[in-house]
C-alpha cells in the first residue's frame, strides 16, 4: 500500500490533499496487521502456536479452533439492534432515510466491525441514480481511516481505499466542504470526482467501541486477555487430539517376550504401530527353564483433564467478556431459573446499554448529516428533537413485555399508543407503521357508522 503515496504526491496539485491522504495511508497500514489478527479471532481462522514440546511431528499440521473471539463479539452486537431516529414529532424525513437505506440491516454491519476492531465508520452522499439520496454507507476500518478532531468530537478528515490484488485502485478523500474520488490510471493517480457539498464538515461518521480519554480511536471486544484464554484453548484442544489418536487404546506391555515374536502369518515383523494397536498379543512359550510370556494392560488415558483445563479457560474468558459461562459450551445438568439466567446476564445486559449510549451518538451524527446533504440545514430543535430508538438489551419473553407495558399504561406512565410502549413490547418498525394504519382504517369505520343514517320505522311499527 505504500507505493501510493509517491504516485500521489506528483499527481495531485494539492499539496494539503497528499500531505492528508498520505498520513492515513501510513495509519491504514500501520494498523492493518492489528486488524487482520482480529478477524482472524472472530472467524475463527487464527491458529495457535505450536511450542513443539507434546505434540508429534506427524501432527502439528493439525488446526484446532475455538470460536470464543466471535462469541464474545457476536453475543454483544445481537443485542444492539437500532430501530432507527425517535423524534417527539416531525421526524424531519428521517423515517425514509432509515427504510431506503435499509438501516435496520446495515446498521449491524457498522456495530460488527466497531466491536471486532474497536471502531467502524458511517459515510453520507449523495446517491446517483437508482440510489437512495442521501445514501449512508457503513465502511470497515480496514478500507478506511478518519483524522479525530478531540475539541469538536467528530471527524475533521478521511479516507477511503479501494483495493485489488494488493493494489489501491481508488481512494476517496472526505474533507470538510468536498468529497473527492482519485483513480489509478496507467501508474498516475488522478481526481475523477468532485463532490462540492460545502456542508462545512466532512460527510463521515466515526463510530468507536470502549472509548476512553487516551484512546478515542476505540478498542476491540476481542482483548488481549480473550485471546490469550482462546489460544491456550486451541492448544489444550490440539493435546485433546494427540491423546485421542495415541493414548485412548489401552497401553499394554509385555514381560518375558522376544522381538522375533511378533510376526505376522509369513513370519514378516510386524509394525509397531500394529503392535500398539492390537487387541490382543500372543506369544509363544519360552524354553524350558525360561519364564513364561505376560503382558499387563495400562488404563487409557482419559480425556477429562483436558476438558477441565478448556472448561477453566472458559471460566476465564467468561468473566472478562462479561458474558455467562453456559454461552461458552459448559452448562450444567439442572437447568437455571429464570432470575439465575437474568442474574447471569446482568452484565452483559449492561455493556450493551453502554454501546447503545456511544453508537447513539454516531447515529445522531449520521442523521444530522443526512439532513445536511438533503435540505442544506440542520433545524435548530434537532439536537432537543431527535433521539435513538434501541430494542430492549435485555432478554424478556413477549409475555414479561407485555405484562410490563401494562403496569405502566395503567397509572398512565404510557400512553398506550406510543411508540415507547410499542418498543418495549417488542414490535418492530414495520409493525408499528402497520398497527397505525389499522388504527386509522378503524376510526374511519367508526366515524362512519356514527354518521349514518338511522333506519325509518313506520308508525305503529306497520309496514306502509
Amino acid at each position: 500500500m505504500s507505493i501510493i503515496t509517491p504516485f500521489l504526491r506528483l499527481a495531485l496539485p494539492n499539496d494539503d490533499e497528499s500531505r492528508r491522504i498520505e498520513v492515513m495511508l501510513q495509519r491504514l497500514q500501520l494498523v492493518s496487521p492489528a486488524n487482520d489478527e482480529a478477524e482472524a479471532f472472530y472467524d475463527g481462522s487464527h491458529v495457535a502456536r505450536n511450542f513443539g514440546i507434546s505434540i508429534p511431528p506427524v501432527m502439528r499440521n493439525l488446526q484446532t479452533v475455538a470460536g470464543w473471539g466471535g462469541t464474545v463479539v457476536d453475543v454483544l452486537e445481537e443485542r444492539l439492534d437500532w430501530l432507527g431516529w425517535g423524534t417527539d414529532g416531525d421526524d424531519f424525513g428521517l423515517a425514509g432515510v432509515y427504510a431506503q437505506n435499509g438501516l435496520d440491516v446495515d446498521s449491524g454491519m457498522a456495530h460488527l466491525d466497531s466491536l471486532i476492531f474497536g471502531v467502524s465508520f458511517v459515510s453520507v452522499g449523495t446517491g446517483f441514480d437508482g440510489e437512495p439520496s442521501p445514501l449512508v454507507t457503513p465502511h470497515s476500518p480496514k478500507s478506511m481511516t478518519a483524522l479525530w478532531d478531540a475539541r469538536r468530537r467528530r471527524v475533521s478528515s478521511a479516507l477511503a481505499v479501494v483495493m485489488e490484488d494488493g493494489q489501491a485502485v481508488e481512494v476517496t478523500l472526505y474533507d470538510e466542504n468536498v468529497t473527492s474520488r482519485f483513480e489509478r490510471r496507467n501508474g498516475l493517480w488522478g481526481a475523477v470526482d468532485r463532490d462540492q457539498h460545502n456542508t462545512g464538515r466532512p460527510l463521515v461518521v466515526q463510530m468507536p467501541n470502549r472509548i476512553r480519554g487516551s484512546r478515542d480511536a476505540g478498542r476491540s471486544e476481542i482483548t488481549k486477555a480473550v485471546r490469550y484464554y482462546t489460544e491456550a484453548a486451541e492448544r489444550t484442544l490440539l493435546g485433546l487430539e494427540v491423546n485421542r489418536e495415541f493414548y485412548n487404546a489401552p497401553q499394554r506391555i509385555g514381560l518375558n517376550v522376544r522381538q522375533e515374536d511378533f510376526v505376522d502369518e509369513t513370519g514378516a515383523p510386524v509394525s509397531q504401530w500394529t503392535a500398539i494397536q492390537g487387541r490382543m498379543q500372543m506369544a509363544p512359550p519360552n524354553a524350558e527353564g525360561e519364564p513364561e510370556p505376560k503382558f499387563i494392560q495400562f488404563d487409557p488415558a482419559s480425556p477429562a483433564p483436558y476438558i477441565d483445563q478448556v472448561k477453566g479457560y472458559a471460566t476465564l474468558l467468561a468473566a472478562e467478556a462479561g458474558i455467562p459461562a453456559a454461552y461458552l459450551g459448559f452448562t450444567t445438568d439442572n437447568p437455571a431459573s429464570a432470575d439465575a439466567i437474568r442474574a447471569g446476564e446482568a452484565r452483559l445486559v449492561k455493556r450493551a446499554e453502554r454501546r447503545q449510549t456511544v453508537f447513539g451518538r454516531a447515529w445522531s451524527e449520521v442523521g444530522r448529516l443526512a439532513l445536511l446533504v438533503r435540505d442544506g440545514s440542520v433545524p435548530d430543535t434537532f439536537d432537543t428533537a431527535v433521539s435513538n430508538r434501541w430494542r430492549d438489551a435485555a432478554t424478556p419473553t413477549r409475555a414479561a413485555a407485555s405484562d410490563e407495558a401494562t403496569k405502566l399504561i395503567g397509572p398512565g406512565v404510557l400512553p398506550p399508543d406510543s411508540s415507547v410502549t410499542y418498543d418495549r413490547i417488542g414490535l418492530s418498525p414495520a409493525e408499528q407503521r402497520q398497527v397505525a394504519v389499522d388504527k386509522r382504517r378503524e376510526a374511519g369505520r367508526a366515524l362512519l357508522s356514527s354518521i349514518a343514517p338511522a333506519p325509518v320505522t313506520p308508525p305503529n311499527g306497520s309496514a306502509g
